[in-house]
């Protein structure tokens, strides 16, 4: 396995100089409220993604995030079979702008412990993508290529 790092067209000096919008991953791949869990795991793995972003069913609800670790402890506490993707959804509903910076995303996940954000576009208050730990992991991945010399890393090398 070879180690691949993002590319951002911009010079990366900080956290703070790339926006949400440049490291997100764009679009939602969803579900509704009503899913089975069953359905939200072959949603998951048939994308090979770590989140599923719940729809809301009318205009009073809003936009959730069911994660793979929402799901592995519905599953692990023996409780899957009887929910659905409303009942685990993460709370509470954390969303992003696309212009904010990485470093506010990475505040936010750090203060209420969640791995993925809902990136919400501010003029039509409507969900344009996520933004996950392993996204930011790709814009620090990228600060550091600026000061030392990019190598092809092996898995095994890395101390995984």
């Amino acid at each position: 396995m070879s180690a691949t790092f993002a590319t951002h067209t911009s010079q990366v000096d900080s956290l703070d100089s790339i926006r949400v919008a440049e490291t997100m991953h764009r679009g939602l791949v969803t579900c509704r409220p009503e899913t089975s869990l069953h359905a939200v795991a072959r949603i998951m793995a048939a994308h090979r993604m770590h989140a599923v972003v719940v729809t809301p069913v009318d205009g009073t609800e809003e936009w959730t995030l069911v994660s793979d670790l929402d799901l592995a402890a519905a599953f692990g506490e023996n409780v899957g079979e009887a929910l659905t993707a409303a009942h685990i959804a993460s709370t509470p509903n954390l969303f992003v702008a696309p212009d904010e910076s990485v470093a506010r995303a990475a505040q936010l996940m750090r203060e209420y412990e969640t791995h993925h954000l809902i990136v919400v576009d501010r003029r039509h208050e409507r969900p344009v993508g996520v933004i996950s730990t392993l996204d930011i992991a790709e814009v620090i991945a990228e600060l550091r290529g600026r000061t030392a010399p990019r190598t092809t890393e092996r898995a095994d090398d890395c101390g995984t």
